[in-house]
Order: C-alpha cells, then structure tokens, then sequence
C-alpha cells in the first residue's frame, strides 16, 4: 500500500500500543480495522503493523518494506510516551530500516525526531554474552552475522543464568538440530526441563515463544488450526497465534511449543505438517517457501520453529517411522540430582536478539545446496551407506530423507566451526535419526545391534560373546567408542532383549 492516511496510522498505532500491553488479541483489532476501513488496508499489512509497535519498543524493528510516515509516526510517539530509553530502541528500529532499504529521507527525518527527544542511536549493536571469563563480548556486525560459537556461548550463559544445567553437549546439539530442519522433539522423563529448555532457548535470544499444551482427544489438523462453529463463524485454533507473529515478525525468530505432543497420535493431528514441511524450497532472495497448509496459503513462515515435547511411558502414544523421519529426536534420559550452583545470577542476564538467519535453514537439496562440500559430504555418505546396510538385515534402514539431514546437520556443526567435535556430531545423529527407530523381538535386530555396537565402537570391540551379560558389558565399554553415547544406548536395548526378548529404543 502506498498511500496511508493520518487516520489509519493512528488507529493502527492505538491497535498495536493495545496489544502489546495484553489488552485485546492481534486478529480482534485485524478484523475491526479492515472492516473500518474497506479496501484501504489488507488482513496482512493490518497485522503487520499491529505488532511493528512491539518490534519498535523492543529496538528490532523490521527490514519488511513499510509506510515512511507510519513509521516516523510511531517513532515519535513511543519517544513521547516512553521516554528517552525506549524511544531510543524505537529509532535504532526505525532506522535499522531505513538504512536497509537506503531511503536517505526516511534517514534524515528520524534523525530530527532523535535530536527533538535527545534519543540516542544504537547503531544496530548486539549484545553476544560469551562470558567464560565474565565478559561480555560486543558484535558490532549487526544481527544477522553473528558469530555462532558466540551466540550460542551467549544462550547457554543465559540458561545457566537463570538457573538451569544442561549435559554438555545439549545446547549445540538443540540448536543444529533446529538450523538443519525447524521440527525438533525433546522426548524423555517427565519432569527433565524439556519444555523449559524450549522457553528459554527462544528467550535467550529474544524469540516469540508460543506453547500449545496437546489435548488428547485432537484428531485432525482442525484442532490445530480451527474449525467453523454452527453459525459459520471460524474459531482459530491455538497455533493461530504463532503463525500471526511469524508473518507479522519475518525477521524473528518464532517458536511453536507443542507441550506433551504424543498424548494424541501424533500422525493423526499433524499430518498436514509433516506433509507440508517436506515441501520447503529456497527463493533467490534466500526465504524459504511451502506448500499451502490449512488457510494460510503462504505455507509455513520460514521463521517459525516448531518443538514438540514427549513423555514416552503409558499414557502415550509412540511415534510412527513418517514422525520420526522427520524431526530430530532428542533423549532426556539421564538425571543426574546433585544440584549445582555455580554460575546462577540474577543480574548481567542478556538476551541476544538474534536474526532469523541464526537458525534458519542453509541446505534443503543435498545435490543442489551441498556441491562446494562435494569431498565431505561423499565421505559422510559412504559411512551413513555402512551403517544403513546394517540396518537392511532388520529391516530398519533409512531412505533419502534422513540421510540428507543427517548431512545438513553434519555441515551446519562444520560451517559453525565445529560446535561439536565430529565423531560427536555424528553420535548425536544416530542417536536421533538412526537408533529411534529400532524396535523388536526378532533374533535379526539382536544380530543387528551386535553390528551396530560394532559400527558405533569403531575397532574390534571387548565383548565377549559367550557370556550371558552382553548388555552389560556393551554399556561398560561404551566409554572407549567412537560414537559413545549411541554404543551405550544400544548396550541398553541389548539388555532389555536379553531380560525381556524384546527391545526398543524407548526404554
């Protein structure tokens, strides 16, 4: 749109000073200003600039094209209502946009707005907490090039600040996990800091966070997405939200919580995303684009992370193998209960406020998007191929989907320079692309995982074979494996098929 009247703008203002203070939903103030105002304003353009308040008190603001004298006018009344502090974040947003789209103008106006209120320009500058020593680094390169081995020093800081341990090892994988494919699962014990890892992940770096607790009677993508009532009026269901900010937030990160995910049959309520999720494709200019999916008919945003938490014991439903391909499963099984309380603080807790680039995906073709790392990628391949004609004697092998992700995962771990040592990276990943999907009670799956225990071990591994405690002796000598934490989870299955004559890697 073009052309915007002074009345829109301040109705549009007045919507989203209203929102972001809790007084009214997004889609109430959407529906009443597109009604208020027929054919001047779209659905999409109202509810971008509803929550372009949010993004301006904040300091993000938005680089997505927008009204000059909107935005000079928000600017201003922020600073006038909220005083030089906040005002302050409302002109580095504002001219963060400016300056992205080189509209000198647009520039030179909010620099008089600064100097009519003494605002201060932040020039874009982040905040990166790398405080192994407790300092804290500046990155001055703005938001969308940040060093990843700072960022993710920063969240875990910030974790650790608030409270919370996790094994080494968790953060980094949680995060190539989501910067290879935006559906992770965190599945375990219940009560293990799933879905608080979750929250405060996102709120480390300044991310919307949204957590939708699954009912157990959903059924289809209706319960999702809603549904027409008897009179013809459409109830939006509870992701609505999640998907609102994603498209009215393109630059932020958003994350989609679905809490106890599997007290329905997954397959059931989420067919369409799992479907539609396998239908991504990069445009030129880098976003990254679906299928249609329930009423949005732009797909699902390309800023929009979904994580789903599980409690795998009787009250729920297991995965299926079309679930499993397609997520990154992530155990929560050790608990260890000696609390620690070194590195807790209450203050000096920074959020990072990082750019969407930060997590979204770089490779979604392997053939197209991974040629520069032909060399390892083919290495990688081939050791994937050893490890999946294992799996063919059971019948547990693996297609094109996860050999690519495991891939992807591989080279984001690669490209960050090296989060997780290699042979980890790789254990991480059959983990939770590979071990999930083991199941039976078939003298086949207790030969297959003598082999995988011997893939995993990477030498001639200590077991003796005539005892009786195999199990035992595989999660003993786990420690000298080349990919350990999955020589010991299969010493585990291995016990459970000799005590029970079945095995399962949801133990």
């Amino acid at each position: 749109m073009s052309k915007m009247t002074q009345e829109i703008i301040e109705c549009l203002y007045k919507a989203g000073r209203a929102v972001y203070n809790g007084d009214c939903a997004v889609n109430g103030y959407v529906k009443n200003i597109v009604e208020r105002f027929p054919g001047l304003i779209s659905d999409s353009s109202a509810e971008f600039y509803i929550g372009l308040y949010s993004s301006l008190v904040s300091g993000e603001g938005s680089t997505w094209n927008q009204n000059s004298d909107l935005l000079k006018y928000y600017v201003e009344q922020i600073a006038a209502e909220w005083g030089q502090d906040v005002g302050s974040n409302a002109l580095t947003g504002g001219l963060r946009f400016a300056r992205n789209k080189s509209r000198d103008f647009l520039i030179k106006d909010l620099m008089e707005i600064g100097e009519k209120y003494g605002l201060e320009d932040r020039g874009n500058v982040v905040e990166i907490v790398a405080e192994q020593s407790g300092d804290v680094a500046t990155e001055t390169s703005g938001i969308e090039n940040v060093e990843i081995d700072k960022a993710v020093s920063g969240i875990k800081q910030y974790i650790s600040n608030k409270g919370f341990t996790y094994p080494d090892g968790l953060i980094e994988n949680f995060y190539l996990s989501l910067k290879s494919k935006p559906f992770a699962i965190l599945a375990g014990t219940s009560g293990t800091g799933k879905t608080r890892l979750a929250k405060l992940f996102a709120e480390a770096m300044d991310a919307d966070y949204h957590m939708v607790p699954v009912r157990p009677d959903w059924s289809d993508g209706s319960d999702l997405f809603g549904h027409a009532d008897l009179n013809g009026n459409f109830v939006e269901g509870p992701v609505c939200d999640a998907f609102s900010s994603a498209k009215a937030h393109p630059d932020r990160p958003v994350f989609l919580c679905l809490d106890e995910m599997n007290l329905a049959r997954v397959e059931y309520y989420f067919s369409d995303f799992l479907s539609v999720i396998e239908s991504r494709d990069k445009l030129p200019d880098g976003h990254i684009v679906t299928d249609r999916i329930d009423r949005y008919a732009d797909g699902i945003p390309d800023n929009l992370y979904i994580v789903g938490t599980v409690n795998m014991d009787e009250t729920t439903f297991p995965f299926s193998r079309k679930v499993l391909d397609r997520a990154n499963t992530i155990e929560f099984s050790y608990v260890d209960l000696k609390p620690s309380f070194k590195s807790v603080s209450v203050q000096n807790v920074h959020k990072l406020k990082l750019n969407n680039s930060f997590l979204k995906s770089n490779y979604l073709v392997l053939n197209r998007d991974c040629s520069t790392a032909n060399e390892y990628v083919t290495e990688k391949c081939a050791e994937l191929q050893k490890l999946n004609e294992i799996l063919l004697k059971a019948n547990t092998h693996v297609g094109y989907r996860v050999r690519d992700e495991i891939v992807f995962y591989l080279l984001n771990n690669k490209d960050s320079g090296n989060l997780l040592l290699e042979d980890d990276a790789m254990d991480f990943e059959i983990m939770q692309k590979i071990l999930p999907r083991i199941q039976g009670s078939s003298s086949a799956i207790r030969k297959m995982l003598f082999e995988l225990y011997e893939f995993c071990y990477g030498n001639i591994s200590p077991i003796d074979k005539t005892r009786e405690d195999i199990g035992s002796q595989m999660a003993e000598a786990a420690g000298d494996a080349k990919y350990k934490q999955s020589a010991r989870k299969i010493g585990y299955m291995m016990t459970r098929f000799e005590e029970d004559g079945f095995t399962s890697y949801w133990l």
